[in-house]
């Protein structure tokens, strides 16, 4: 028998292949408002909720222009969806088959905005492979709170404790830890080691979603 009674996954960089275009979109508007980011100055906000993106540029940016940034950023993601940027990671749909073949409920617990994570769901043809979609707009506190997964493993009606996450984020690994579930890795825009080290604690990595299956 498995170990695990569900899986818990992130949409961004996980699910989809959107973290690049969230940091393509961040760096184009940095620049057009005289501002040279870099993806280091992006990765402490993968997997947070606009709130705490909000928060990190004030410093760059006073009073309403940092939103203002933010909705620039938005904008610009919206210009590349609709220009069919946006993929699924790959093995996404066979490694949904599999568990769902297996009667493994799944769930996604995303940071990102309720409108947004329906969208590039439904963009990529997965939404029904899901018995509980959990967004950031659906909780208290975002990532690395423990509420959005807990409340997918609510939905779900299966104990924290047996259930597997799928991140790519610190904040995401640290938010299944904080839920007192298993997170399992697998790496996006930074490797598994930055993460582990980061994390600072040893977690299950995964090269891709493939593997996955061999957990179960």
């Amino acid at each position: 028998m498995t170990t695990y009674n569900g899986v818990i996954f992130d949409m961004d960089g996980v699910l989809v292949d959107s973290e690049r275009l969230y940091l393509k979109a961040n760096l184009a508007a940095g620049e057009a408002q005289g501002l040279t980011l870099t993806a280091a100055d992006y990765a402490p906000l993968a997997g947070t909720t606009n709130a705490t993106a909000r928060a990190f540029y004030q410093k760059y940016f006073p009073g309403d222009r940092a939103q203002e940034f933010l909705d620039d950023t938005y904008a610009l993601v919206d210009e590349y969806v609709a220009a069919g940027d946006l993929r699924p990671k790959p093995g996404v749909a066979e490694l949904l088959e599999t568990l769902q073949k297996a009667g493994i409920p799944l769930a996604v617990g995303s940071s990102n905005y309720h409108t947004m994570v329906h969208r590039f769901l439904a963009k990529i043809g997965i939404t029904d492979r899901f018995s509980a979609i959990v967004t950031g707009d659906d909780v208290a506190h975002g990532k690395p709170a423990p509420d959005i997964f807990l409340a997918a493993a609510k939905a779900l009606d299966i104990d924290p404790t047996r259930a597997l996450v799928v991140e790519d984020s610190v904040n995401g690994i640290q938010a299944a830890l904080n839920a007192d579930m298993t997170p399992v890795l697998i790496p996006d825009l930074r490797s598994a080691e930055q993460v582990v080290q980061e994390v600072g604690r040893p977690i299950l990595v995964a090269p891709d979603l493939l593997h996955i299956a061999e957990l179960f």
